[in-house]
């Protein structure tokens, strides 16, 4: 079953929000595909994303995909940002700019993972609706 431009539109979207995060490096193949390697913690993982998914299945497993790639480089849904444990002596302007950037990172990796969530239910949906419609 074939998905609509608003699917291709969210993968689109999940793409962009993946190559603006610091360790993802992002290449363009010859054949269309988007070749994404994500660096995290002395790790790195690559992804092969197609141009645009044609359809329901090949979506769902390139989203499966994706939540796998970064569990297994320890990116894991729903975390909570725990800092680091703050010492007596005052924090140096270069301390606080590196906690500062450790924070954005965090919440840019869950921003993604809740992207993917929205991205992989607005699927669902559409797919069920497309069911209904070709049952009545």
């Amino acid at each position: 079953m074939s998905v609509g431009a608003e699917q291709n539109q969210s993968l689109d979207n999940i793409i962009e929000q993946m190559r603006s995060i610091d360790g993802v490096e992002h290449e363009v193949q010859n054949d269309g595909r988007i070749a994404l390697e994500i660096s995290y913690n002395g790790e790195s993982r690559k992804v092969l994303v197609a141009g645009s998914a044609s359809d329901y299945r090949a979506l769902k497993f390139l989203y499966n995909q994706i939540r796998e790639t970064l569990t297994e480089l320890g990116i894991r849904e729903g975390m909570e940002f725990v800092a680091a444990r703050r010492s007596r002596r005052p924090m140096s302007h270069e301390m606080l700019a590196a906690a500062a950037k450790k924070k954005r990172q965090f919440d840019a990796w869950q921003a993604l993972w809740r992207k993917i969530r929205e991205a992989e239910k607005s699927l669902d949906i559409e797919f069920e609706f497309n069911q209904m419609r070709d049952y009545y």
